[in-house]
């Protein structure tokens, strides 16, 4: 058998298979990439909304502003269920995100708002030292989580 010590060139349908699979690559990369709001690097702007969260059940969450509705989602799981605890319930909050085309307002942040301070929400369980990111029962010993308000400094948004 022959070998030639000079490269071959792709055929047609291999060169036009390799495009594509190209520019899917890219694709995916820009698809994938976290989008920082403009092409300097800067972090993209969050509306804020301050208002009374109201729990309704079987339904997204609600936060009332001035009397009026606004309907909430979130951009991950443990928010969303965060914003669905029963403890927050018609409490003062902030919420921070992007107002959806569908109406409704994702939240990316959560506060709780106590005498005009801010304050940060967790869930901790004090038998195993263990925070949690949402409410329910602790990962370890299967404890209800205790819901802890910190107080939000400058410094530590």
């Amino acid at each position: 058998m022959y070998f030639s010590e000079t490269p071959q060139r792709p055929n047609s349908r291999h060169a036009s298979l390799l495009g594509i699979a190209t520019g899917l690559i890219a694709c995916a990369a820009v698809l994938t990439a976290p989008s920082t709001g403009s092409a300097q690097g800067t972090p993209r702007h969050l509306a804020a909304l301050e208002g009374k969260l109201l729990s309704t059940p079987g339904e997204c969450p609600v936060l009332q502003i001035h009397g009026k509705d606004q309907p909430l989602s979130a951009t991950t799981t443990y928010l969303y269920h965060t914003l669905l605890d029963k403890r927050l319930a018609n409490r003062e909050v902030r919420v921070e995100g992007t107002m959806k085309a569908d109406g409704t307002f994702e939240a990316e942040r959560l506060f709780t708002v106590k005498e005009g301070r801010l304050y940060r929400v967790r869930y901790f369980c004090k038998v195993c030292n263990i925070v949690a990111l949402e409410p329910g029962n602790c990962v370890c010993c299967q404890q209800p989580t205790e819901l802890q308000e910190i107080p939000v400094t400058d410094d530590s948004n």
